[in-house]
């Protein structure tokens, strides 16, 4: 692909993310997509086919960027949300995607994106419970989607109180002291 290919390309993937954070799949609209990103719908369709194909594009690159920049070690759980809350605080958008992968049907082409970007998480908890590190009182995907769930409704809460001084910090020290507390044996 030519430079000024990949550069439309990376522009309808920034405009989409925006747009599926704001509105989810089925609020998006492909004519918001292609304006703000300075494409015509005809380049936009060039580069994906259909709405769910740049809806799983998108899932791949925040899922990729948010598994790559958390880390998550069976060792360290309590460490990983502090990551994952830091990420979500600094990229409210990937919180807003997570969440609305949460909430609607996926397309098994999106959910195939999601298991990929999971399945080293879920072995690590798996590892973590084998060792005897992490609680088994629930299935490594329970306790993933708990993890989450917790770590990014705080991150959210956070970003909207910013405004208060040392609110974020005492949010993320709170979401780390909840997540030792979840896991411990």
């Amino acid at each position: 692909m030519r430079a000024a290919g990949h550069a439309t390309r990376e522009r309808i993937l920034t405009a989409a993310r925006a747009e599926f954070a704001r509105h989810g799949v089925a609020g998006a609209r492909i004519n918001r997509i292609a304006a703000d990103a300075h494409a015509s719908k005809d380049r936009l369709y060039a580069y994906f086919p259909g709405k769910t194909e740049l809806y799983a594009a998108v899932t791949e690159q925040w899922a990729t960027e948010t598994t790559t920049s958390t880390a998550l070690r069976a060792e360290d759980l309590p460490g990983y949300a502090g990551r994952l809350f830091d990420h979500f605080v600094a990229h409210p958008d990937d919180a807003r995607l997570q969440a609305w992968a949460d909430l609607e049907a996926l397309d098994p082409r999106v959910e195939a994106v999601l298991r990929r970007a999971t399945m080293s998480k879920l072995e690590e908890v798996r590892r973590g419970q084998r060792d005897g590190l992490v609680t088994a009182d629930f299935t490594p995907a329970a306790l993933l989607r708990m993890l989450t769930d917790l770590t990014r409704t705080a991150a959210t809460h956070a970003v909207q109180a910013r405004k208060s001084d040392g609110a974020v910090e005492r949010q993320r020290s709170a979401v780390i002291l909840a997540v030792r507390r979840l896991v411990a044996p």
